[in-house]
């Protein structure tokens, strides 16, 4: 098991995951200080990211745009980050810290008031190798406990993830249907398959009021150049 908010043994586990080449194992470890960090576009339209820490940023819609991969940010001790992006004609801005050793994923999502945010989510779990570690979002600014079932009828894989937070955990790598929902307000189906041992992958809830909805991420690194 690892804990992943040693830097540099947990990046060099995510780099030696299944998808990765044989070279990018080998790529120079992050200096001290550093801290991976990752855009995601919660919002129903694309976005355009200007983060003051990476270049610019283009979030699609499609499940493979969503995301991007976590990316070293240097130098993030005592310094604020800020990001600013659009949704169509819709502004929003953010700052926020990241902790050095850390994979923080920075939310874009709305509001209750329909206007648009950013919240940093710091991801902190444990990995094991031999299985397939999951990642749970709660992406739904209005929902106080969103849970992650399989279906047809089968047992909660995460259940009451607050608002705007993640749960994960290690699992068996096999195909199931999972759906996630907020008390009766359910997304439609998700398939998780292609599961590898040693993947990282994760579950997303979005959306805004009744309109939400549910994809699935295979959690990648950007490979980090001195």
């Amino acid at each position: 098991m690892l804990r992943l908010a040693g830097l540099v043994a947990a990046a060099q586990v995510w780099l030696a995951t299944p998808g990765f080449s044989q070279s990018q194992v080998y790529d120079a470890a992050p200096p001290r200080g550093s801290a991976y960090v990752r855009l995601v576009n919660g919002l129903p339209g694309e976005v355009s990211a200007r983060p003051d820490f990476l270049p610019q940023q283009r979030l699609g819609t499609g499940v493979a745009e969503r995301a991007m991969p976590f990316t070293v940010v240097e130098n993030v001790a005592n310094r604020q980050l800020r990001l600013e992006f659009q949704e169509g004609q819709r502004r929003g801005t953010a700052t926020f810290r990241a902790e050095a050793g850390s994979f923080t994923t920075v939310l874009l999502h709305a509001t209750a008031d329909g206007n648009i945010t950013a919240t940093a989510i710091t991801d902190a779990a444990d990995f094991n190798r031999a299985r397939s570690r999951l990642a749970f979002y709660n992406g739904l600014p209005d929902c106080p406990a969103a849970a992650l079932t399989l279906l047809p009828s089968g047992p909660a894989v995460f259940e009451d993830v607050p608002s705007l937070q993640t749960r994960s955990r290690s699992v068996t790598p096999v195909e199931a249907q999972v759906r996630a929902s907020c008390g009766t307000r359910n997304a439609a189906p998700v398939a998780l398959q292609g599961l590898e041992a040693g993947g990282m992958y994760s579950v997303w809830l979005i959306g805004a009021g009744t309109n939400i909805g549910a994809f699935v991420t295979r959690d990648t690194t950007a490979r980090y150049r001195p």
